[in-house]
């Protein structure tokens, strides 16, 4: 992947964020910045998700540039119950918001753009 980046600051880390030229240009043709969210879900494991928002949620974002923004979002589960996962596709979850997690950054992003959809991942 041949990739356009930059570097951010969340939760005083750096964080170096890739996209490819697909994504470039799907984000060219935007009229407003996409939000991606890096979500790290502590439940009864620890699981990393990647979310697309087409506008900004109610929350401190990061601009990477004018058509891209980002925000880091612990969560923890409020149980470990696998019929209460079958029922609502996940646990429940709380957001968390300690000393020891406002510690915790992604290092490196990679978003793309394939087949009509945005791709991601994240490292810790």
């Amino acid at each position: 992947m041949t990739e356009l980046n930059n570097t951010v600051e969340i939760n005083g880390r750096p964080v170096s964020v890739q996209w490819s030229k697909a994504a470039a240009r799907a984000l060219a043709q935007r009229t407003q910045p996409l939000v991606v969210e890096l979500e790290l879900y502590f439940s009864c494991l620890v699981k990393k998700f990647v979310h697309f928002h087409e506008s900004a949620p109610q929350r401190d974002t990061v601009a990477v540039s004018d058509k891209l923004a980002v925000f880091f979002r612990p969560v923890t589960s409020t149980a470990c119950s696998f019929e209460v996962a079958d029922r609502l596709g996940r646990q429940p979850e709380i957001e968390l918001d300690t000393p020891n997690v406002r510690k915790i950054a992604p290092k490196r992003v990679e978003i793309d753009f394939v087949k009509g959809a945005w791709r991601g991942n994240y490292w810790i």
